[in-house]
């Protein structure tokens, strides 16, 4: 490394650099390790900085030479006979997760929320049960045992981290607005655009609590309690906030809390709301209206109107693009009024003429909306395909007629006929043909009349993420079946289990961004859980080598701005690249000791 002045006149600059030789041949490509500043301005204020800056250069030199020179290393080779013989190792995927803690801000959050005694010993908790949830999910109990092989970690008792759930109940909506301004400043967060959709989560109980109740199961678990999550999500798929309902609430009733929430965050006047047709109530778009809201939802044609199955079926006013010579995609805008409850105003009460009994409260205005009607091939032959398969089913089931009144009306039995002697049965070929008119047909309804179509599928098609982060709450973060009974403590669980669920949405989007990567939430967890480091060595000359690192690791640890790791460390260049301390484990590791 040595001190070099480049460019011209007043724009002249100091700069460390390095001569590195291009393997295979004799040339030399130059690196610049480090732009000092204006060379005109440093030697103004110090005649001798060059000089000064020729023996920073020589002493960087002789400290990276020391740290690649090989390593000798003096270690026992005798037979293992017992566990206590065995090189101790460490998980250290979590210094991503501990990088990730620090940028947004949670360190101070705990400083500045938790105002008790053990503070440290419960952020060590938090960190700990969010880690271990987020590199090999198990129950409080189980992770307690684990977390004395993550690097770094300070043990805690058990009660202390049965406390954070607790901490987390108290403070959930306070670390949700602190999420909030954090994805706000950091991401391409677009406030005024939401994702809503509703799940449940099941305990292995049947004790019934003030949340955990009986009720519709999408798990198809419904001999199990369950609480009814409510989740927002942005349009990076980070999610926003949620909402827990009593396990016997219905979907519909969840939307209009998850909103005033969204509202009071941002303090927005106005949201779109994107759901699926399983939230498209009445009393959710009266709602959204009366609010002054705009929503973009799923509208299901075969329970709609005959006037606007008429219309979806006509062929005038599609718009259609050719593929392969046949109509691969057509599609048709409607216009359409919605009737909506709203609050009479003062003035209109007191012009009321009077009657007996109580005055009306509402009135009844239709709001302008648009029905977008969209027809593709792809999709007929999908729902063509998927019908079938029932009918089929169907068709199996009339050899066995005494079965059919078992589910009656649902499923395959949907194309049944029957009388109420369920002896005599038949397969509904008119309600077959009808289904079949509307293969490939699908139609969103929204009231902001200038949407396209296209921007209106684009927007409909975003819920993807949110049904994605169900599934990972659910198959990757194990959030169910919960395995807490108090109240509080199934409110800090789940809190939990958001707070990974930001973490791994977060690092989704730093990689895209960055370096334009797309990776799942378990190629996330793996490159947690996975990374391993050996120590070799006698306490405290101790030499740390990592194994089992995946490309994963590498790829965020890049895009997180950490120091590369060596193949063979100290344990002072492992904690200047980890941020993570690995004397706490190896002081008392019976291994590592002479």
């Amino acid at each position: 490394m040595y001190v070099a002045i480049t460019g011209a006149g007043k724009s002249r600059v100091i700069q460390f650099r390095k001569d590195q030789r291009i393997p295979g041949t004799k040339r030399k490509v130059t690196r610049v390790i480090k732009t000092i500043g204006n060379y005109e301005k440093m030697l103004a204020e110090d005649p001798d900085i060059i000089e000064k800056l020729k023996e920073e250069a020589r002493r960087l030199t002789r400290e990276e030479k020391a740290e690649n020179a090989p390593i000798t290393l003096s270690v026992n080779n005798q037979e293992l006979v017992s566990p206590g013989q065995a090189h101790a190792s460490y998980r250290f995927g979590h210094a991503l997760l501990r990088q990730c803690w620090q940028r947004m801000g949670l360190d101070l959050f705990i400083r500045e929320r938790i105002d008790k005694k053990n503070r440290e010993a419960l952020s060590e908790a938090l960190q700990g049960l969010l880690y271990h949830r987020l590199t090999d999910p198990a129950s409080i109990l189980a992770s307690v045992r684990d977390l004395t092989t993550y690097a770094g970690m300070d043990p805690v008792g058990r009660d202390v981290h049965y406390q954070v759930l607790e901490v987390l109940y108290e403070e959930k909506e306070v670390l949700i607005d602190h999420l909030c301004d954090f994805f706000q400043s950091h991401t391409t967060r677009q406030g005024p655009v939401a994702y809503y959709d509703v799940t449940t989560h099941s305990f292995e109980s049947v004790r019934e609590g003030e949340l955990r109740m009986f009720g519709f199961s999408k798990s198809n678990k419904p001999n199990e309690v369950q609480v009814v999550m409510g989740l927002l999500i942005d349009n990076n798929g980070i999610p926003i906030t949620f909402e827990l309902f009593p396990g016997n609430t219905m979907d519909q009733k969840t939307l209009q809390t998850a909103v005033a929430r969204l509202k009071e965050k941002y303090k927005l006047d106005k949201i779109v709301i994107v759901a699926d047709r399983g939230l498209n109530s009445q009393d959710n778009l009266e709602f959204l209206l009366q609010e002054g809201h705009d929503f973009v939802f799923a509208y299901t044609l075969k329970r709609s109107t005959e006037e606007l199955k008429a219309l979806a079926l006509d062929e005038e006013g599609w718009t259609s693009s050719e593929k392969e010579g046949e109509a691969g995609w057509k599609e048709k805008v409607v216009e359409h009024a919605l009737k909506v409850k709203v609050l009479l105003t003062r003035e209109e009460r007191l012009a009321l003429p009077a009657r007996r009994g109580r005055p009306p409260q509402y009135k009844t205005v239709e709001i302008p909306a648009k029905i977008h009607l969209t027809w593709s091939r792809e999709r007929a032959r999908k729902d063509r395909i998927d019908r079938e398969r029932v009918v089929e089913k169907a068709r199996q089931l009339l050899s066995s007629p005494g079965q059919v009144s078992q589910s009656l009306k649902r499923g395959k039995n949907q194309y049944i006929a029957f009388s109420v002697d369920t002896q005599a049965c038949h397969l509904d070929e008119g309600k077959i043909a009808s289904q079949a008119r509307f293969d490939g047909y699908y139609a969103i309804i929204t009231n902001d009349l200038g949407y396209k179509t296209a921007e209106v599928c684009d927007l409909y098609g975003g819920l993807w993420k949110i049904e994605e982060s169900f599934r990972v709450m659910k198959t990757d973060l194990e959030a169910s079946p919960a395995f807490v009974w108090k109240d509080e403590r199934v409110h800090g669980h789940f809190t939990l289990c958001f707070l990974a669920l930001c973490f791994i949405r977060y690092a989704q989007y730093l990689l895209f961004q960055d370096q334009g990567l797309s990776v799942s939430a378990q190629t996330l967890m793996e490159s947690w859980h996975r990374p391993t480091v050996m120590a070799i060595g006698d306490y405290p000359d101790v030499r740390l080598i990592p194994t089992m690192v995946p490309q994963a690791y590498f790829d965020l640890a890049q895009s997180l701005k950490m120091p590369v790791l060596r193949t063979c460390m100290t344990i002072h260049q492992f904690r200047q690249r980890t941020k993570l301390d690995v004397n706490k484990n190896l002081i008392n590791d019976n291994r590592t000791k002479k």
